[in-house]
This record gives structure tokens, C-alpha cells and sequence, in this order.
């Protein structure tokens, strides 16, 4: 059955059902039915046959009634626990064998101590040829008993002889083997005797969320004072995102100095149900880079430290400086329709704004007739629906993004209000500047729309599983072309 599987629908008991009235009718009507002392010898096999099928048939129905209400239905609404397979099966079993045992004595008379006396001695052959199976088999009942983990756990199993640890989340424990669903969407079924003989860490208990670290080596000539808002930064872009857990932002501090540089130490919370180990720290490290990038700093190389070797030297990029704004520019995804020497013009143009922490840059529904380049800090992206209570965030915006290109370059109102979650420093690209790019290459218009266009294509790709928003067909690059050259025509002159 798969763990994951709806209960069982409340028909499946009607099969036993029938057999048990269909043998109960059959102990009525057979000749001899009140009893056997009249019965003929061929009327008393028959009857014997249909007490034992009786037995059969009620013991069915009954472990179909403890499947379909009890294990399914009853325990895991009111307990808030599913019962592993073993455990359901092995009920299963000895309700089966103690019918077995009843049905012996009571129907055919015989008695079940002599026959356990003579399959003694073929027990222990079998069971010693089937030591393993057996191995796993009582293994599974000792992990039923200990409970070291239960099913949708995430676990770690330091299973004997193998270098990395087995992890994932518990998803069954049957007859042979535990089976484990990893974070890469992978069943791994492992015997339940290695799983016994196996350290168990179980970061499920007796709180799911645990705390990692993880360590990065700057420049001993960077200012501390300047490098923890950065720091600050990709930490609560991380914990927007979702990639760490907890009611706060990871927590960052110096763990060591030495000859490499200033070690600081990143501790930072997660919860396996929501994001695996591997994802959440691969989320938190490209947050990180990407706002080291865009501060114009990089990790200390240890090998170049141990070397010997005078490192290379880091300074923090200076937005009053258009040959550091033009490093920023030449990264952002929309500029790249531009020449060499348009992105020059634009560095050297561009107004430096610094918004504070919790002040809204655009609002939704507002006049605007700019874009915004995101250089540091992180803001919030909300759009309130028609109808909605409150605005829902639709994004989050980091080093690198940029946001109002629609108004810019089509004179439309704010489709959403974009607010600063922490300290950031935006370049504003207004709209007499890009005019001028326009007027002297009438063609960048064709270009622009093309980027914003593949945009507005992969947003929509992004949230198509939660909204059913439709992809802008490729005939809108060139409507959104004829939108921008008749927007910037028709514009009055300054």
C-alpha cells in the first residue's frame, strides 16, 4: 500500500461480508445443519469444510474492518499517527493464526499442542536457512517496539560500512526493510537489521527545525561596519525565500581571525519538511554570493593565504562612482539590449537613491515613468487583486533584479507596491534618459521589448501552478515595441 495512498473506501468490506454470509447459509441449509450427530459421513465433511471457510470468512471480515476504520481512519484522525505496514500485517497474521487454531479444535476436533510439537524440529531448519529474512523480519518489530523514529520523520541513518549517511524522510517499514524518501525525490530501501544495527539521528525530535552553520573567510581590510548590512542583507533574502526556518533571520558573527582573513560563522535554522539540508544550504550560499557580488567582495582564497602569496586586493563598490555603477549595470538581465557605450551613458546618468528600511519605493496604481536597478538590499513585492483584503507578495527582489520597466518605457500605472525590508541602494533610470537612448537608436526599442518580453514569459511560467496566468504569446514582443516607440513619441518634450 503506499504510505501516501487515501484510506481504503468502506466497499472493500463488502467482499468479506458475502463470503461470511454465503457460508453461514451454507451451515443452515446443508443436510445435518443443526448439528452433526444425524449427518451422514459425506454431509459431516461438508459441513466441517463450511465451518472452517465460517472462521476464514469472519476472520477477513474482521481484519478488514481494523484496515478500513481503525488503522486508516480512526487512529490517524484522532491520534494524529499512521501505523507502519509491519504492524498491520503481523496483527493481520495472528488473527489469522489463532483462527487457524480455532477453527482446528472447535471444528475438526484436533489439537493444535502435538502439531507445534512436530513442526518444531522443521522450524528451526527454516529458520536457519532463512536467518536473514528472519533477521529483518524481528528487526522490523524492534523498531515497532523502540519507536527510534515514526513514519515522515526525517532521518539519518549511519548505516554500517557506508561513508555518508542514509537521510530522508521514514515513508514505510515492512516484513524486510525500512524505505526512506531522500531529498532528491529517491526510495531507498534498507534492511531493517542494518537499520538496527544503524545510528539513528532522528531531526524530527523532538523538535523538527535543527541549526547548521556554515563558515565564510573575508578580507581583514574590509570594514566591519560596511560589510554586515551586506551580510544582513542575504540573510533575510534567504529567510524570505524560505530557505532557512525559524522566526528570524539567520544569525551571522566573527568565529576567528587568522592569517586568511576575518572567519565569520553563519548559524541558520531548518526544517527538512519544508526544505531539505542540501537545497536550503545551496539557497542561503547563492543569496550570499550574490550580494558579495554586487558589493564588489569575494571569499579569501585559504590556498592563496597558505601560499604566502599578497592577496587581491577588495574594496567595497561605490555608488558615487559611475565606473561602479556600470559594474552593476553590465550585470542586469534587461540592459543587455544595450551597446558597450549606452550602458556607459546610462552609468554616468542614473540618480543613486538610498531608501531606508520599511519605506515603499512605488505603489501599486501610481503614475510612474521610471525603472529601478536593485544594486543592495532586499525589497518586497506585493499586488493586491481585485477584491483582496490585503496585497500578497508575488516576489522578492535582490541585488541584480530591477522593477518598474513597464512604466518606463510604456507610461502604465505601478502594478504593484514595492517596499525596502531592509537598507537598499536602488539606481533609478528616468524616463528623459531613456528617451535619449531612443532617439539616438530608434531600433533599441525592437531589442527592449524583446528582453521584457522572455521577462514577463519566465514570471509567468514561475507562478502558472498558482495562477492561472497566460503566457504573453510571441506576437507581444512586437506589440510591446509599437507601445514603447508611440509611448516615447508622443511624450512632450521637456
Amino acid at each position: 500500500m503506499n504510505p501516501d495512498a487515501p484510506a481504503q473506501p468502506l466497499h472493500v468490506l463488502l467482499a468479506p461480508l458475502l463470503a461470511l454470509a454465503a457460508c453461514l447459509l451454507a451451515l443452515r441449509f446443508l443436510p445435518g445443519g443443526e448439528g452433526l450427530v444425524d449427518a451422514g459421513q459425506g454431509a459431516a465433511l461438508l459441513l466441517r469444510l463450511a465451518g472452517s471457510l465460517t472462521w476464514l470468512a469472519g476472520a477477513w471480515l474482521l481484519i478488514r474492518v481494523l484496515e478500513a476504520l481503525f488503522w486508516q481512519r480512526l487512529l490517524p484522525l484522532r491520534g494524529g499517527v499512521r501505523i507502519p505496514r509491519l504492524l498491520r500485517q503481523l496483527v493481520a497474521v495472528l488473527l489469522f493464526l489463532l483462527t487457524i487454531g480455532v477453527l482446528l479444535t472447535q471444528v475438526w476436533g484436533l489439537s493444535v499442542l502435538p502439531m507445534l510439537a512436530t513442526t518444531g524440529a522443521v522450524g528451526i531448519i527454516a529458520g536457519l536457512a532463512l536467518r536473514n529474512l528472519l533477521a529483518d523480519f524481528f528487526s522490523g518489530i524492534a523498531l515497532n517496539v523502540e519507536h527510534p523514529f515514526r513514519l515522515d520523520d526525517f532521518v539519518l541513518l549511519h548505516v554500517r560500512g557506508k561513508r555518508e549517511p542514509v537521510a530522508g524522510f521514514v515513508r514505510e517499514i515492512n516484513w524486510r526493510s525500512t524505505t526512506v524518501l531522500t531529498p532528491e525525490d529517491n526510495l531507498i530501501s534498507v534492511p531493517n537489521s542494518a537499520v538496527a544495527r544503524a545510528t539513528v539521528e532522528n531531526l524530527s525530535f523532538p523538535s523538527p527545525v535543527y541549526e547548521l552553520e556554515l563558515e565564510v573567510v573575508l578580507d581583514w581590510a574590509l570594514d566591519t561596519a560596511r560589510l554586515e548590512p551586506v551580510l544582513s542583507a542575504a540573510m533575510l533574502e534567504a529567510w524570505t525565500l524560505g530557505a532557512t526556518s525559524g522566526d528570524k533571520p539567520p544569525k551571522f558573527r566573527i568565529r576567528r581571525l587568522d592569517g586568511a582573513g576575518v572567519a565569520y560563522k553563519i548559524a541558520y535554522l531548518i526544517d527538512p519538511r519544508r526544505k531539505p539540508k542540501g537545497p536550503a544550504r545551496h539557497a542561503l550560499l547563492s543569496c550570499l554570493h550574490r550580494h558579495l557580488r554586487y558589493a564588489g567582495l569575494r571569499p579569501v582564497m585559504s590556498e592563496m593565504a597558505a601560499s604566502g602569496l599578497p592577496p587581491r586586493p577588495q574594496r567595497f563598490l561605490d555608488a558615487e562612482s559611475s565606473a561602479d555603477r556600470r559594474i552593476v549595470i553590465d550585470h542586469i538581465g534587461l540592459l543587455s539590449a544595450l551597446t558597450a557605450g549606452e550602458r556607459g551613458r546610462l552609468a554616468g546618468r542614473v540618480r543613486v537613491c538610498r531608501v531606508p528600511a520599511g519605506a515603499a519605493v512605488v505603489r501599486q496604481g501610481e503614475a510612474g515613468h521610471s525603472m529601478y536597478l536593485v544594486a543592495a538590499g532586499v525589497l518586497d513585492v506585493r499586488v493586491r487583486a481585485e477584491g483582496a483584503a490585503e496585497a500578497a507578495r508575488s516576489a522578492v527582489l535582490s541585488p541584480g533584479d530591477f522593477f518598474g520597466e513597464m512604466s518606463l518605457l510604456t507610461g502604465s500605472p505601478r502594478t504593484a507596491t514595492v517596499t525596502a525590508l531592509c537598507p537598499a541602494l536602488l539606481f533609478e533610470v528616468p524616463c528623459e534618459l531613456m528617451a535619449d537612448l531612443l532617439d539616438a537608436r530608434p531600433a533599441l526599442a525592437e531589442s527592449l521589448s524583446q528582453v521584457v518580453a522572455e521577462h514577463l514569459r519566465h514570471d509567468a511560467a514561475v507562478r502558472a501552478p498558482e495562477a492561472a496566468a497566460p503566457l504573453p504569446e510571441p506576437s507581444f514582443a512586437q506589440a510591446l515595441a509599437a507601445r514603447i516607440r508611440n509611448f516615447f513619441a508622443t511624450r512632450p518634450a521637456d
